[in-house]
């Protein structure tokens, strides 16, 4: 399947229509609300990220001009910064946590089945693959959150209220530097929580994301889609593609993959919409694309 890449876009065998993926049965429905309400968050701190703004201003006069009124100013304005991030990283423990439980109900022995059953939770994944990669996008060029976690880190032992309780103490500050350092940290959270969840599970998730990145590519092969889910349905078959590298043997971009990774690689190439980021993310968050079995052909489309 990797190896064909010209081929006549082929008919979705399940075609998403995002206003009829309610859930069905007695179990999706279950899982569905509670990994939504604990999820529920994503947007507004999207936006939040988007508009941070950082404490460089504060940090440096209390760094050129040290003094009580210019340190306890900056203090003032990373702890309040800090309280962001520190939601940032909280929402990562909640879709670490989510995460296997959506891969178990829709990555199923039969991976067509698994998906058609579970379509809401489908869409789930999709909307958590779509947050993964704007959020990381936009933390890649935010750099004043490093900044200002590691002036914090560095004053709090003299400049925190003996009497006040932190939300960020000492121990979980190391737990949060750990996250923010990596360039992509929510993916990391999803690469993570994939590759350690259950060894014996690995086919079926293997199969499972392979079947869902097909199914994503073909559905904006059909060209019905409107710009938005358009972007949502790239953002999972990147995302897919990504955990398929991560947790097959052979990576994604062999000759032998399950996925068309041609064609998903071409389309990210020649889409209209914005998918540098995409693109990037394959070449940087993936671990096979340099082996020696990957297509001469898809080495050359992300060189």
């Amino acid at each position: 399947m990797g190896g064909k890449g010209k081929e006549k876009p082929v008919e979705p065998e399940i075609v998403f229509d995002f206003n009829a993926m309610d859930p069905q049965g007695d179990e999706e429905p279950v899982i569905a609300s509670q990994i939504s309400e604990s999820l529920t968050d994503g947007d507004n701190l999207l936006e939040t990220l988007k508009t941070y703004a950082g404490c460089d201003e504060a940090i440096r006069k209390a760094l050129n001009d040290p003094g009580a009124k210019t340190e306890q100013a900056a203090w003032k304005a990373v702890s309040k910064a800090v309280d962001t991030l520190y939601d940032f990283y909280q929402y990562s423990l909640s879709m670490e946590k989510a995460w296997p439980r959506l891969l178990d109900a829709v990555c199923k022995d039969n991976p067509l089945e698994g998906v058609k059953q579970n379509l809401a939770l489908t869409k789930q994944i999709a909307l958590i693959f779509d947050f993964v990669f704007h959020f990381d996008e936009k933390k890649m060029v935010t750099p004043a959150i490093q900044n200002d976690f590691s002036y914090y880190r560095r004053v709090l032992g003299r400049m925190r209220d003996k009497n006040t309780k932190l939300k960020v103490d000492e121990e979980l500050g190391n737990k949060m530097s750990f996250f923010f350092a990596y360039p992509t940290p929510m993916m990391k959270v999803l690469i993570d929580a994939t590759t350690e969840y259950d060894s014996s599970a690995k086919p079926r998730l293997v199969a499972g994301l392979s079947t869902l990145a097909n199914l994503a590519l073909r559905n904006i092969q059909k060209g019905t889609l409107d710009d938005s889910k358009t972007m949502l349905l790239l953002c999972c078959m990147t995302g897919c593609i990504i955990l398929v590298d991560h947790l097959r043997d052979e990576g994604a971009f062999d000759k032998k993959s399950p996925i068309s990774i041609r064609q998903a690689i071409t389309l990210l190439k020649e889409t209209t919409h914005n998918t540098d980021f995409l693109v990037n993310s394959l070449r940087f968050t993936t671990l096979h694309l340099n082996d020696e079995q990957t297509m001469p052909a898809i080495t050359k489309l992300l060189a």
